[in-house]
């Protein structure tokens, strides 16, 4: 039932990553470089609090353990992608840090109810670490974003 659920959530993160790349904000290259970026982030999170911190469990249940795959390699990076996309709609910036500090309240949500699901369960945790940490991949992001896009865009042609 889990793996339903979560199944059907990165099926809408998918529907959601078709209308950011109908928005026109993000060049398929983007997209596909911030997926990869933002699950490099989240799956590095994952095994560091895991493997070495020990502050993260994910229980030997074929189920959770499918159900952690998913949110790793889609879910999270394609929420990722959508915030920058909408990190780009025009607006000042309150708007822009509205924007961010909505990414960080969605993204922790979906930690904690995983969390609560049983599929990624927080040993010895402080809630602000979990907002801390989505800041900081969302800072990550623009600043990959702004490379990429120095990279891609204003390159002079001979450099």
């Amino acid at each position: 039932m889990i793996v339903g659920f979560y199944a059907m959530a990165n099926a809408a993160a998918l529907a959601l990553l078709a209308a950011v790349k109908r928005g026109r904000r993000l060049h398929v290259l983007e997209i596909l470089a911030y997926w990869i970026f933002g699950s490099y982030l989240f799956q590095n999170f994952s095994a560091l609090c895991f493997m070495n911190f020990k502050t993260l469990v994910i229980p030997d249940r074929p189920s959770a353990e499918l159900a952690h795959a998913l949110n790793r390699l889609v879910l999270y990076p394609v929420l990722m992608v959508a915030y920058l996309h909408w990190f780009l709609l025009p607006g000042g910036w309150l708007d822009k840090a509205g924007r961010t500090a909505a990414f960080v309240a969605a993204l922790s949500g979906l930690e904690w109810l995983s969390d609560r699901l049983g599929v990624m369960i927080h040993v010895h945790w402080r809630a602000w670490w979990t907002a801390a940490f989505w800041l900081a991949a969302g800072l990550a992001m623009l600043g990959g974003m702004r490379a990429f896009r120095v990279f891609l865009y204003e390159r002079k042609p001979g450099a």
